[in-house]
């Protein structure tokens, strides 16, 4: 588990991380825009993404229900019609869920394959980070796939912070020897 409590030692303020690109230079250089809210998000289209970088696929009702009780939203959508992408695809998200003052939690973060490497990534993770923090919520958690961690280290978020193991209570997955019904149980 990471979490960003970038405190100063007199005072408290939490910053977020600086806004490395603007909007419109990824507008001119990749071809997309960012968008707040979740106006304009198809779950299939969202559940496609979610495949395409290795996410479970999710039922449409319950992922639905998950936007509707989320905190914030930041999504890409493709500006233009391009080799990559059909003009206004949805290729880029991520999302917050909070309690809205002491604690949020950064929830499925994805750039569609086409477009990772152009710093997408990072930009949602700033521009999400920042809005939280200008909420005033102090305490910014997420699970990271070990593969994007050095990403959100340089983004100010921690691994552990203040001691801190992540848990999870979760479905287990069956074992082998469980799915070909090998495994029986007295």
């Amino acid at each position: 588990m990471y979490g960003h409590r970038v405190e100063e030692a007199a005072g408290g303020i939490l910053r977020p991380p600086p806004i490395s690109r603007a909007d419109t230079e990824f507008e001119e250089s990749v071809g997309v825009q960012f968008v707040e809210g979740r106006e304009g998000i198809r779950i299939p289209e969202l559940n496609e993404l979610f495949e395409k970088v290795g996410f479970p696929k999710r039922d449409p009702e319950r992922l639905k229900v998950a936007l509707e009780n989320t905190y914030h939203v930041i999504w890409v959508r493709a500006a233009k019609q391009s080799r990559l992408a059909r003009q206004g695809q949805l290729i880029g998200f991520a999302r917050a869920t909070s309690d809205g003052v002491l604690s949020a939690t950064v929830w499925d973060v994805a750039v569609s394959p086409a477009f990772q490497r152009s710093g997408l990534g990072r930009a949602l993770m700033e521009r999400l980070t920042k809005k939280l923090v200008e909420d005033g919520i102090p305490t910014i958690t997420l699970y990271a796939e070990p593969q994007v961690v050095a990403m959100y280290e340089k983004l100010g978020y921690v691994r552990d912070p203040d001691g801190i193991r992540g848990m999870a209570f979760q479905r287990r997955k069956k074992s082998e020897k469980e799915k070909t019904g090998l495994l029986t149980r007295a």
